[in-house]
């Protein structure tokens, strides 16, 4: 049975809907979501005790304007990471010596330890640093961002997938870029992948087949910090290690589990092992204390599938901890819920 608690009230209107990408609870009346104001353009928000915030720079939200995103998010040795990137102040290459003129991105990270705070890399774009996982060795973190074949567009940007690295004290320690194409020669994109995991001397990480779609690849590599800032061609080779389904629909998020098992969408229903879970619009996966989450919006409700049945009026997001947060609406005073969905 959900437990429902009324958390406040939206201070202002928003325009828009919620996006597929994930939102984070870091606190029951602390959140941060990823709006879609228009038809384009995706803006990153912190909620904290009813006041919002754009993050990682606040900005006045603008229909059909991209500001900065959520791309990624992860609980890793108690931290909770996410990020993404921002693409108005970048332009004027900020904090990014790397940023490339016609792209205007820079990617940043946010970690919650208690406190929030929000690294901004200096190193890579949005094309490849945006923030899809984070692996643990012991002794540092490694955020992975994403990166699709070919490796360079019709600009000249690259998009390799970008990593960065974190010491247990939060610094970086080192950037390096992952070859979008794998020891098997398979073209790979890496951008929507998912959760990274941190197994005897590897990352394992989950990609696509660009060519093939439908295709979701579990591949592994490993890295040691480097500190060579604006690299153009990658150092490190994903190696292949199995097809992990030949049905993936890659409008949802796959989840690798501590285990290396993947769930997945296929375009009606989230496999995982031998559970399936119907979804019938563009899930939300995740998991938590060994239990799967199955989520979407659909016509105006929030609709739960897993690990417990719950519909609610408006729309909402579910996390890495078990939650749910429901908006009753994006207008001013709209009620907004925090869900414990743990059974």
């Amino acid at each position: 049975m959900a437990k429902v608690y009324n958390i406040g009230k939206l201070p202002v209107d928003l325009p828009g809907r919620l996006a597929a990408n994930p939102g984070v609870i870091l606190k029951p009346d602390f959140f941060a979501f990823q709006l879609l104001p228009g038809r384009r353009g995706d803006y990153a928000i912190v909620y904290a005790g009813g006041a919002l915030a754009v993050i990682p720079d606040n900005a006045r939200i603008v229909e059909d304007a991209d500001e900065s995103n959520i791309t990624g998010s992860q609980i890793v040795n108690g931290l909770y990471f996410f990020g993404g990137g921002e693409a108005m102040a970048a332009q004027y290459a900020t904090w990014s010596p790397c940023v490339y003129p016609t792209e205007y991105c820079a990617p940043y990270l946010a970690v919650y330890d208690g406190t929030l705070r929000v690294i901004k890399i200096p190193s890579g774009s949005c094309a490849n640093m945006n923030l899809t996982g984070v692996a643990y060795d012991g002794e540092y973190y490694y955020a992975v961002g994403g990166g699709n074949y070919p490796p360079f567009d019709e600009y000249g940007l690259i998009h390799y997938t970008g990593v960065v690295v974190l010491n247990k004290d939060l610094e970086i320690a080192g950037y390096g870029l992952i070859d979008v194409v794998d020891d098997a020669g398979h073209k790979l994109g890496m951008y929507r992948s998912g959760p990274k995991r941190y197994v005897d001397g590897y990352i394992y990480s989950l990609a696509y087949d660009v060519e093939r779609k439908g295709l979701l690849y579990l591949v592994k590599f490993s890295y040691r910090p480097s500190k060579s800032l604006c690299q153009r061609s990658p150092s490190i080779k994903p190696e292949y290690v199995a097809t992990a389904a030949e049905d993936f629909d890659g409008r949802a998020i796959p989840l690798l589990l501590e285990d290396l098992s993947v769930a997945y969408w296929d375009g009606r229903y989230v496999k995982w092992r031998d559970l399936r879970v119907e979804a019938p619009e563009v899930p939300y996966i995740r998991a938590s204390g060994g239990r799967l989450y199955v989520a979407y919006n659909a016509d105006g409700e929030f609709v739960v599938e897993s690990p417990v049945k719950y519909r609610a009026r408006g729309m909402g997001f579910i996390d890495w901890t078990g939650a749910a947060i429901v908006f009753e609406g994006l207008s001013a005073g709209s009620r907004i819920y925090y869900v414990d969905l743990k059974p």
